[in-house]
């Protein structure tokens, strides 16, 4: 299969929003097309155009709109715009973060993905640079978990602790860990 400007990616199941409970029956725990928070955003790569670095195999990292159920013009559910058929899809390339080869998540620039820090965390931060908290995280605070080659040339390498922009926060549930997808503008300095 070839293809010109788009990944052709699979996967599973479009939504990542059934939990195991103790009894070991699985409960739905979100079951709105609404919301985003439960849209899965990895997928594999079934083809790939020959100019992109991305190959058949890979594992990436998307946007979550790519597998997002939607309201068709009658109200009824229907698959996402990017839907093709049999849980295939198709991927606009600047819709791809990350992706891996089985050897760790590698960003695609301009992205980069930060951890955020709890306010149980918050060892060795100036807290005046902290206005306030988000979800009990502090706001334009973390730890750059994933940083792309733009950053690296930069100085900015894994595990600095940095300082980032005013609501460029994109929460992705990445190998059950939450981190912030952003861009190298939003990251504003290394402490």
């Amino acid at each position: 299969m070839k293809t010109v400007n788009y990944l052709i990616v699979s996967l599973d199941k479009a939504y990542n929003n059934e939990t195991q409970i103790s009894t070991g029956d699985s409960v739905i725990i979100n079951s709105t097309i609404e919301s985003a928070d439960y849209v899965n955003r990895v997928a594999t790569v079934v083809a790939a155009p020959d100019f992109t670095i991305l190959q058949e195999g890979d594992k990436v990292i998307v946007h979550h709109n790519i597998f997002r159920l939607r309201n068709d013009i009658n109200g009824n559910v229907a698959p996402s715009n990017y839907f093709i058929e049999d849980n295939k899809y198709m991927v606009p390339l600047t819709e791809v973060f990350m992706y891996d080869r089985g050897e760790g998540w590698i960003p695609i620039t301009p992205f980069c993905f930060v951890e955020p820090i709890t306010k149980e965390q918050k060892q060795g931060f100036d807290l005046s640079l902290a206005e306030s908290t988000y979800k009990g995280r502090l706001e334009r605070l973390g730890i750059m978990k994933y940083p792309n080659e733009d950053l690296l040339s930069q100085g900015v390498k894994q595990g600095d602790k940095i300082m980032f922009t005013e609501d460029s926060e994109y929460e992705f549930v990445i190998d059950g860990v939450i981190y912030y997808k952003m861009s190298t503008k939003d990251i504003l300095m290394k402490l």
